[in-house]
């Protein structure tokens, strides 16, 4: 009975190092591909051009804030009734509640505009790591930035630059 465990034992491990032996590593530097494809830097200009329109806009909505506040301040420091006052103060949390409300949102738009805009360029880069994967027959291809040690892997960047017709 010993021996039939330790047979299958080695029958396991022999096996085990079969297939480790046959899986092919590789990697990539996705993040400097993705700087150099073509019609990525438009893309990036268009979500630049996005979040500044984004900030002109809260901006203008905290200096609005800053005036009226600046304003309740002044009227607070007079004789000024308690019912005016808190009018005003209501009139300040409306325009805070308004600024938070336009960040957060603001936020998320500017995050779907930059899925919007990359994703398209992610999905072609992808597909061509995937093609240069299947042709090249690798298990499996690693982005080299997560990757804390690559010694055996092949670095596939140039690769997949060339079908992605990037020089």
């Amino acid at each position: 009975m010993k021996k039939l465990l330790i047979i299958i034992a080695v029958a396991l491990l022999c096996a085990a190092n079969g297939y480790a032996q046959k899986a092919k590593f590789g990697h990539v530097d996705y993040g400097e591909i993705m700087k150099v494809m073509p019609g990525i830097d438009t893309a990036q200009a268009a979500l630049l051009a996005y979040q500044q329109e984004l900030e002109a806009v809260g901006k203008q909505m905290a200096d609005e804030f800053k005036t009226k506040q600046a304003e309740y301040a002044n009227l607070a420091n007079t004789t000024t009734s308690t019912a005016i006052l808190k009018v005003k103060e209501d009139e300040l949390t409306k325009l805070y509640t308004r600024l938070q409300d336009f960040v957060s949102s603001s936020e998320m738009d500017l995050q779907r505009k930059q899925v919007e805009l990359l994703q398209p360029f992610q999905d072609k880069l992808l597909a061509a790591i995937k093609k240069v994967a299947e042709t090249n027959k690798y298990t499996y291809v690693f982005d080299i930035t997560l990757c804390a040690f690559h010694a055996d892997a092949d670095d596939l960047t140039a690769a997949v630059k060339t079908e992605l017709g990037i020089k």
